[in-house]
Parts: C-alpha cells; sequence; structure tokens
C-alpha cells in the first residue's frame, strides 16, 4: 500500500513539474543552442550512477534551477555506456561540462553533486561570465 501510494505521488510530482526539456544527442543540442544563442550543459552520466540521478532530479525537478537552466541553457545529457564522449574527456559519472553558444568551455567540468541552491549559484556565475 505505501509503496502504491509513493509511486502515486512520483507519478503526480514528475507529470506536472517535469517539463524540463533535455536534448537527446549532442548534435541536436548544440544546433538548437547555436539557434536560440544559449549556453550549453553537457551531462555525462550512466544508467547506475545514483549521483546521477541526484543531479538529473535538480535539474528536472528544482523549481528555481529547472526555469533558470530553461531560460539560460540548452541542456545535453549523454550516457557514456551507449553514447560517444563528442571529445570531451569524462573519467567519472557524473561530469558536467559547461559551454558558450561558441563551444567554448566554460570553466573546469563539474563532477560532484551540488546541492540545488549551489547548483543555481554555479549556473548564475556562468551566466554572468564569473569563472
Amino acid at each position: 500500500m505505501k509503496r502504491t501510494i509513493f509511486l502515486i505521488l512520483l507519478f503526480l510530482n514528475t507529470s506536472l513539474f517535469a517539463d524540463m526539456y533535455w536534448a537527446d544527442d549532442y548534435k541536436t543540442g548544440i544546433k538548437e543552442a547555436k539557434e536560440r544563442h544559449k549556453d550549453v550543459i553537457v551531462f555525462f552520466s550512466k544508467e547506475d550512477c545514483s549521483r546521477c540521478e541526484e543531479i538529473t532530479w535538480t535539474i528536472s525537478f528544482d523549481k528555481n534551477v529547472s526555469n533558470y537552466v530553461k531560460e539560460h541553457f540548452v541542456a545535453i545529457e549523454i550516457d557514456v555506456e551507449y553514447d560517444r564522449r563528442e571529445g570531451f574527456k569524462v573519467y567519472k559519472t557524473p561530469t558536467i561540462y559547461f559551454l558558450d553558444e561558441n563551444l567554448k568551455q566554460i570553466g573546469k567540468p563539474l563532477t560532484k553533486v551540488l546541492k540545488p541552491k549551489a547548483f543555481l549559484e554555479k549556473l548564475k556565475s556562468i551566466v554572468a561570465k564569473e569563472y
């Protein structure tokens, strides 16, 4: 019974608030970023990575973070087990690269999980070019 209630609440939560768009491949995301003149988040993850899931939830389901990402970035998620790494150096997951609209790397890659407030501050510093 508890599991059923949990699943129902999870479904309602994701269906009501999960409007965060993730580009499903690198080329599509880059094309969109160039067309919309936005910076890029390239998130390298893998299926069995619990820390990757934390980041996905932070970006997708924290209202402040997801709204900020939608306004300023194109988000691309790449599964390192199935997708090409597109020339990025990824030694562990999660790894997040930030690129400007000209595809120049912004700062160092992020390889740790940040709480939503800290992640939002990181995003704001990238947009403000304070890195």
